[in-house]
């Protein structure tokens, strides 16, 4: 005798051994899963979707500034109608349409009812120089990408915003093809 009261055993005993195997067996199963999860976002960001993925990230890093000769009124008019967009949010197939639009800003949106919305982009119109240097029937013009999502760690609607991008600086070129146009990265 072991100096035990009788019918107990020495050690740990078998159920909380199994409870103690179960939690190891969780611990195991969610570190795999994490390990999976960020195995399959690196090779779709340096690998399936390189071009996606750097595209990506200069697109929602980068604004447009453009300054050209229009009213603000006639250059929301114009990018409107230019611009392929939805008249309003599409209910299943994603796609780009008006979220906003008055004479200071147009708000872009991709997404639809049935899925999120995947991107906002707007274009931001402001007197040329505001203040006392301001430039006479000269307005300043910026695009971008406001809000985005990201599908493992790809940024989502890479060619939509690419198109978007060509199609409003097409728009803004046929108002004023002298119009000067700058890229400036976000801060």
């Amino acid at each position: 005798m072991n100096g035990t009261s009788p019918g107990t055993t020495d050690g740990i005993s078998g159920t909380l051994m199994g409870v103690l195997a179960l939690v190891v067996l969780v611990i195991v199963a969610v570190l795999w899963g994490k390990l999976k999860d960020y195995g399959r976002a690196k090779a779709k960001q340096h690998v399936f979707a390189r071009r996606d993925h750097r595209d990506g990230q200069q697109l929602v890093a980068e604004e447009l500034h453009f300054t050209l000769a229009a009213e603000p009124g006639r250059i929301r008019d114009v990018v409107l109608s230019s611009v392929r967009l939805a008249p309003q949010c599409p209910a299943v197939l994603a796609d780009a349409y008006v979220l906003e639009a008055s004479d200071s800003e147009v708000v872009v949106a991709y997404g639809s009812a049935l899925t999120r919305r995947n991107f906002t982009a707007s274009l931001r119109l402001s007197p040329a120089g505001a203040g006392a240097t301001s430039d006479a029937g000269r307005v300043d013009a910026v695009w971008g990408i406001r809000t985005w999502t990201l599908s493992d760690g790809v940024t989502d609607g890479v060619s939509v915003m690419r198109r978007l991008r060509e199609d409003v600086e097409a728009a803004l070129r046929g108002l004023d093809p002298g119009l000067h146009r700058t890229v400036r990265r976000r801060r």
